[in-house]
């Protein structure tokens, strides 16, 4: 009786829990697995150090056609989009790729004054380095809370400050040689390397 207690008491649990991981009907989404591992393939953590003292930890990821498709087959099972959003979304996406590029940080400083990659007179610059060129990039601060911004980038944390920064060159012109996002400033420098897409 106890047994069979327990597990009418736990049956809601396993059924709420394995619901979060079904696809939407008439959509054919890549694996959480895959997910992860493609967000993986096209990130880069650096630690800093000025002696003993870590003056930057962050994680960057290129927003190109790989990512992108990652994000946006996992938003869709966490939302259970239909057809017709995920078409809408894909659109929206494509645009972005065609228009800008765009890669994403999560960034930790301990001094909050030196946490202001946002502002006009930010202590940090900003360069992408792709296909022989350099870009400057614009960040703006991402106001989404810390849990819904793990649902689509696992590795980001309460204690960072998450960023999407934009450059004046489409990624599909770029994505299919490797690249280099750079910040630097008189706190400290870090270059951040990324993957040329694998088609």
């Amino acid at each position: 009786m106890k047994m069979k207690l327990f597990f009418y008491l736990l049956f809601p649990f396993l059924v709420a829990c394995a619901s979060t991981n079904q696809n939407p009907a008439g959509l054919d989404l890549m694996s959480q697995d895959d997910f992860k591992q493609t967000i993986e393939n096209y990130s880069d953590r650096k630690q800093i150090y000025s002696g003993l003292y870590n003056v930057i930890d962050a994680t960057a990821t290129a927003m190109n056609s790989q990512t992108a498709k990652a994000q946006l087959d996992e938003m869709a099972r966490i939302y259970q989009w239909d057809a017709a959003k995920y078409t809408t979304e894909k659109v929206k996406s494509d645009e972005t790729l065609a228009k800008e590029s765009e890669i994403f940080i999560s960034f930790y400083t301990p001094e909050r004054k030196h946490d202001d990659l946002h502002k006009n007179q930010t202590l940090w610059k900003i360069f992408l380095d792709a296909n022989g060129k350099r870009y400057e990039g614009k960040a703006k601060k991402i106001k989404l809370l810390t849990q819904e911004l793990k649902g689509v980038y696992p590795y980001h944390n309460q204690f960072s400050t998450p960023y999407s920064i934009t450059f004046p060159v489409s990624m599909r012109s770029i994505e299919n040689a490797p690249s280099e996002l750079v910040i630097t400033g008189p706190v400290g420098s870090a270059k951040f390397k990324f993957n040329a897409v694998q088609k």
